[in-house]
């Protein structure tokens, strides 16, 4: 029998558990450490609690958990709090787009957020982490203001926002402390697709040898 690596190659693919679910982990405890791009918002309440956090904290993805230490999340809710530093708090952990695509999940006031808000969202913390140094502290306001109101389904301060994309974009969320957004590399399922193709690779060459 002949094996094709095109055929043992879309094997292994089918074999890998399918990542696309809206909650990937429900249980994600966090501990915020610090609070280094601190900004308030343009169109609300200083708190003095807002911006860019360090934080540690784990997530089980399908393949295998991943731990964060002192890595950044993004603040993304205005209307609920935490305490720097602070914790364990309980979060889940959503793909941004699934968080998005989901009705039941939003801010304080009962917003439900499109897909688009929260691209426009990934796009503007990107921004504002990206040039934190060089943007004058009315551009960090005005981008974390744009930020919360697109979150509450209210007009941003600032217009044509352009639209990132939300791969591995993840949102934290429990509903009661502030929401988060991050960026966080999922343990890669390239490794598992080349075992398993190497396995397959070695079966077929015993069998050609067989025969």
């Amino acid at each position: 029998m002949r094996f094709s690596f095109k055929a043992v190659a879309a094997a292994a693919l089918i074999a890998l558990p399918s990542a696309a679910q809206a909650q990937v982990d429900t249980t994600v405890p966090l501990n915020v450490v610090s609070n280094p791009f601190p900004t308030n918002g343009t169109g609300y309440p200083a708190s003095g609690r807002a911006g860019g956090f360090l934080a540690d904290f784990t997530i089980d993805f399908p393949l295998k958990a991943a731990t964060f230490d002192n890595y950044l999340v993004w603040c993304i809710d205005p209307n609920r709090g935490i305490s720097v530093p602070g914790g364990p708090y309980a979060y889940s952990a959503y793909e941004s787009y699934d968080f998005a695509a989901n009705t039941m999940l939003g801010g304080a006031n009962g917003h439900d957020l499109t897909v688009g808000d929260m691209k426009r969202i990934v796009g503007l913390v990107s921004d504002l982490h990206t040039n934190w140094a060089s943007y004058s502290e009315l551009a960090r306001v005005q981008r974390q203001g744009s930020i919360w109101a697109l979150f509450r389904g209210e007009t941003p301060v600032l217009s044509n926002l352009a639209e990132a994309s939300l791969s591995g974009w993840y949102v934290l969320y429990n509903g009661q402390n502030q929401t988060f957004v991050t960026y966080v590399p999922e343990p890669s399922s390239a490794a598992l697709v080349l075992t398993g193709i190497a396995a397959f690779m070695m079966i077929a060459s015993k069998r050609r040898r067989r025969v």
